[in-house]
């Protein structure tokens, strides 16, 4: 349950750095 969390956790941040990646290419 728990490395289900930080797999969570890892995958969100990707999520985020990707989204912060394109909108900085974007402006």
């Amino acid at each position: 349950m728990f490395h289900s969390f930080r797999l969570l956790g890892l995958l969100l941040n990707a999520s985020s750095l990707r989204g912060r990646l394109v909108g900085g290419i974007n402006n």
